[in-house]
């Protein structure tokens, strides 16, 4: 089962806002859509209470999903918000900004709408039990980057 959450989108392709919004909301999940950075920033601050999880593209107009993490992190009412990037980049260093901002997940598109569902799970802080594994598609920044010393 699925934790309920109040989730932001931070997406500007309308398809796969929809895309989204038609995997969360039956799970329960209150969904508020927003379609650049800007606005991205101004909603969060806007919502209350906040939402529990941002589902945030790379690349969108106005402010790009990392200026949006920087305008968040500097607002104390939103830097507490995890941070799931959505992206079609598999860039290295996108990742690696991604991690350096502090996101909670990295989740490629296309994605398997289980897997997205269990990460937002995870994120909201609820566990998934022990024998679950996330699906290939579907990775933390940490996971990938992390490196024996």
């Amino acid at each position: 089962m699925v934790a309920v959450a109040r989730i932001l989108i931070g997406e500007d392709n309308v398809a796969n806002c929809e895309l989204l919004k038609k995997i969360l909301s039956p799970q329960g999940h209150r969904v508020f859509i927003a379609h650049n950075g800007r606005d991205v920033v101004e909603m969060a601050k806007r919502l209350q209470p906040p939402p529990e999880v941002l589902l945030l593209d790379i690349m969108m107009p106005v402010m790009d999903g990392f200026q949006a993490i920087a305008e968040l992190q500097r607002d104390w009412r939103t830097q507490s918000i995890p941070i799931m990037m959505i992206t079609s980049s598999a860039n290295t260093v996108d990742v690696l900004r991604s991690k350096s901002a502090g996101v909670a997940g990295y989740v490629l598109k296309p994605f398997e709408p289980q897997a997205l569902l269990e990460r937002i799970d995870q994120i909201v802080g609820k566990e998934l039990p022990e024998k679950a594994q996330p699906i290939s598609k579907t990775f933390s920044a940490s996971d990938l980057l992390d490196t024996e010393e």
